[in-house]
């Protein structure tokens, strides 16, 4: 009795600090609170915890928060969460976690981070080292999901999967009405921010066309997957309304890099899936060069800036292909600075030289691989390879098309754009392997 009467005191007391706390300091009575019950429900369902990440992939830059002198993503706090929460579970219910060739080569990698960072921190300043170190973070936490999402099963795959879909169409969405609303973002006061203008071109909540079409043909090549696998009509259905919506969304931000991403993506999945994915690619563009003039110009452009690369002759680039090719030499030009380590993981701003560093296509290469080499030299280089290179082997294995359409899709994307490394795309990737890799049936 002496113990329950105690209990009921102690509990009295907290529930007095806490609303006597909550007169005076609201906002975070109402964080921490939320906080607890967020990492209690993860910890119960960690499946649903990677759905809630990615869902807050959505907001992009409008869920962008400033705290402590610090910018970052809803997704940047969100992913390190989830994941940090689930290995907490694994420790306290004394689970094993599935250790093979891509969890150890991610393991690896992120070693190898770290130990770029240790070597480069005697030459960066304090805040400099925090920056890169909390870029580090996020990449372990987005990353770390692909070890959460290979620990499930068809059913909790299932779910996961439409999540991604469902994000998409938001996305989409969001395109359309910002399209609407913001046409030009010189007008909209967006490029006094660091933003390029982007007139007439969908960026969605990502303000950014070439990442939003990049997420776009990266889910379209899954669904694409998904759609040969799906035998009951009214689902076929359904995934040919959500692949017209995403596809329209793609057109509409002319980004050749997406562009030419999804075409990779159909020819993996024509050769392993069905010819008839190339046909209706081929009638769609056809369809779209043909009522759009700008996008035919940008498909002729694409075309013009191949040749000329592949000639040797940057003559006729047009100004952003070669912004890219600069981008890619500086890119070298650290690698060869730091060729064993790196510059360190998320230190490639304090580096460059290429841009102001209030720029937002500061923190990386355009080129996904060459930001690696740039930031982890050649030994943290081989190391991802290799990650990738045992994602792309199993996922084989196990005849995921779908995937490795989407897979190859985005390593084309990532030579233009650091593709890996942007969060929400970073995200659904590694999501997605580990979707595609998982070994429960």
């Amino acid at each position: 009795m002496f113990v329950l009467e105690k209990n009921k005191f102690v509990l009295s007391l907290a529930i007095l600090a806490l609303a006597t706390l909550a007169v005076f300091a609201p906002a975070l009575v109402f964080t921490a609170t939320g906080g607890i019950l967020f990492a209690m429900f993860v910890f119960k369902f960690p499946v649903l915890g990677i759905m809630v990440a990615i869902l807050a992939s959505v907001f992009g830059e409008f869920g962008r928060i400033e705290f402590a002198g610090i910018s970052f993503l809803i997704l940047d706090l969100i992913a390190p969460v989830v994941f940090g929460i689930w290995l907490l579970r694994k420790f306290v219910r004394k689970e094993k976690i599935i250790l093979d060739g891509i969890s150890g080569s991610l393991l690896i990698f992120w070693a190898v981070g770290f130990l770029s960072l240790i070597f480069a921190s005697g030459e960066l300043s304090g805040g400099e080292l925090k920056f890169a170190f909390l870029h580090f973070l996020r990449f372990i936490g987005i990353s770390g999901l692909l070890l959460v999402a290979r620990d499930y099963g068809k059913k909790e795959a299932t779910g996961i999967l439409n999540t991604l879909f469902f994000a998409g169409i938001l996305l989409a969405i969001s395109g359309f009405i910002l399209l609407q609303i913001f046409p030009d973002f010189t007008a909209a006061g967006l490029t006094e921010a660091g933003w390029d203008p982007h007139i007439g071109r969908l960026t969605s909540t990502f303000l950014d066309p070439n990442f939003a079409g990049g997420v776009f043909a990266f889910l379209l090549a899954i669904l694409g997957g998904k759609f040969l696998r799906e035998r009951k009509f009214g689902k076929q259905v359904i995934l040919i309304m959500v692949a017209g919506i995403l596809g329209i969304a793609l057109l509409l931000t002319f980004s050749r890099s997406a562009l030419l991403a999804l075409g990779f993506s159909g020819l993996i999945l024509g050769i392993f899936g069905s010819r008839r994915i190339l046909l209706a690619m081929l009638a769609v563009g056809i369809l779209g060069m043909s009522i759009s003039p700008r996008l035919q110009e940008r498909v002729e452009e694409l075309a013009k800036s191949v040749d000329s690369i592949g000639s040797e002759s940057q003559q006729v680039l047009d100004p952003t292909a070669q912004l890219r090719v600069d981008s890619w030499q500086e890119g070298w030009r650290i690698w060869q600075e730091y060729p064993l380590l790196g510059a360190g993981f998320g230190a490639y701003k304090f580096r460059q030289t290429f841009s102001s560093e209030d720029s937002h296509a500061v923190t990386g290469s355009d080129a996904s691989l060459l930001n690696v080499g740039a930031t982890t030299g050649f030994l943290g280089f081989g190391v991802f390879v290799i990650f990738l290179a045992n994602i792309a082997t199993t996922a084989f294995r196990k005849k995921e098309w779908g995937f490795l359409a989407a897979f190859a899709g985005l390593l084309i994307h990532s030579i233009f754009v650091n593709s890996l490394f942007f969060p929400p795309l970073a995200l659904y990737f590694f999501v997605s392997s580990g979707l595609a890799t998982r070994r429960q049936t």
